[in-house]
This record gives structure tokens, sequence and C-alpha cells, in this order.
């Protein structure tokens, strides 16, 4: 959980903050930039979503809306969650209808240039974007938060994020470049992602001190919603299409990964 070390009773830095947000986060701009060099097969990054799908499940219950809940309670905890749901909905809505209308733009000489293929992959692609970006602010932000008591955050929360980045990281970058996306552009919105994160972590540890115990656990059911509907949108089924009924195995492997991370690391 976003529990910290009852070390002492003096809070961490601005620096603390960041720079373990930093290290959170920065695994998925390595992924990406591994996805997009080494170009693994379709069903290799299948195996990575589905490990990825594991562990998100696992983050999500126990260092997200189970910590939200202890916080701030219930209802604050499922507003947050179902808040976070449809906000992922919601953008990923948007970047598919502006999708749509750059494909049929001028520029693209009035018609499609991707093949349905492609496009399916570059839309799987963005959603695991768009997921990394609305789980990660709000869980840098609880980073950010849990050391205004405490110097030290659980370690199990900073390798729990770490290793679910991970996949999706890699199979983002590789489906971007399979749809035609340059190397740049990739590394580009990848290190945005990670710069934002960084910067919303430090934010929070600015402007959330005198924050009630509501805000914070909104922040963090907020970033559950989001991980519980990119799961179910972009990593289950594009993960499902390729490897079938091994989804259920190497996804419950991730899930025990992240269950160990979360228990033997705190």
């Amino acid at each position: 959980m976003f529990a910290v070390d009852p070390v002492s009773n003096a809070g961490g830095t601005l620096f603390d903050a960041m720079y373990w947000s930093f290290v959170a986060m920065v695994p998925v701009l390595i992924a990406a930039w591994l996805g997009l060099s080494i170009m693994p097969s379709r069903r290799i990054s299948a195996f990575f979503l589905a490990l990825s799908a594991g562990m998100l499940i696992a983050l999500l219950s126990y260092d997200l809306v189970e910590e939200a809940f202890r916080v701030a309670g219930i209802w604050i905890a499922l507003f947050g969650f179902m808040a976070g749901l449809f906000a992922y909905i919601g953008a990923n809505q948007i970047v598919a209808q502006v999708g749509v209308r750059r494909r049929h733009s001028a520029n693209c000489g009035g018609i499609g240039h991707l093949t349905p293929d492609q496009q399916k992959e570059r839309n799987t692609a963005m959603a695991l974007v768009i997921g990394a970006a609305l789980d990660g602010i709000p869980e840098s932000m609880s980073i950010g938060i849990s050391f205004l008591e405490n110097p030290l955050v659980s370690s199990s929360v900073i390798l729990a994020v770490a290793v679910a980045n991970i996949p999706e990281g890699l199979a983002s970058g590789a489906g971007l470049k399979r749809s035609g996306v340059s190397r740049l552009t990739i590394l580009a919105v990848w290190l945005s992602v990670v710069v934002v994160c960084v910067l919303s972590s430090g934010i929070a540890f600015v402007v959330m001190e005198d924050a009630p115990n509501a805000i914070k656990g909104l922040v963090t059911a907020f970033a559950g919603g989001g991980v519980m509907a990119m799961t179910f949108q972009a990593v289950i089924p594009e993960a499902y299409e390729e490897i079938k009924d091994w989804l259920s195995v190497i996804g419950g492997s991730g899930f025990a990964i992240a269950f160990l991370v979360s228990h033997l690391f705190h």
C-alpha cells in the first residue's frame, strides 16, 4: 500500500518525492525504447501484457483502492475509483476520435493511411500510454503525499509501480513502431509521461501538506480506476487475442509477483 515506513516523525524533502517518483516511472520509458528497438513479436508483447494485467490488478487492489479506503473511507474511495475509470474511458474516446479525423484529413489524402491491423495496434498502444498517464500521475502524487509525514516511502510501492510499468512500455513502444509512428515521437510521448508524473509528485508534496484525508484518498482511488479501465479495455483483450488461455496462467503469475513484492518488500 501507499504506506510508509515508520522510521521517523520528520517528513522527506521535495527532492525525495520527485526522485522516487522518477525511479518508479522511468522504467516505462526504458521499456518503450527497448520495445521499438528490438521489436518483439505480437505474441511476446502479449505475454508481457498478460503479466502486466495481473500486476496492475494487484497494484490497484493492494496499493491504491485499499489505501484510499484506509485513508478516506469507502465512499470517497469508490467515488474516486469510478471517476478514474470514466476519465480513462473519456480520454481514450477523445484520442480515438482525433485519430479518425486525422486519417480522413487532407494531410492524409482524405483516406486512412493505416491498415486495419495497424490502426488497431496503434489504438491499443495509445490506450496504454493514456492509462500510464492517468494512473501514473495519481500514483506519483501519492508518492509525494507519503513523503509529507515520513522520510521513506515503502519500497513495495516503488517496486510494484516500476515493475508494472515495464510491460506497458515494451508493448506500447513496439505497437506504435509497427503502426508507423516515428522513434522520436514514441520516445517524446513517453518522456512527457515520465516528466509529468515526476512534476505531479513534487506538486503534491508542496500543495497537499494541509489537504484533508478525503482529497488524498480521492487522488489514490482515482489512480485505481484508471488502472482498472486500462486493464479491461486495452491490456486483457490484446493479450488474449494472441495467447488465449495462457492469459490466465501468465496474468495470475503477474498477480502473484506483485502480491509477493507488496508483502515481502514492505
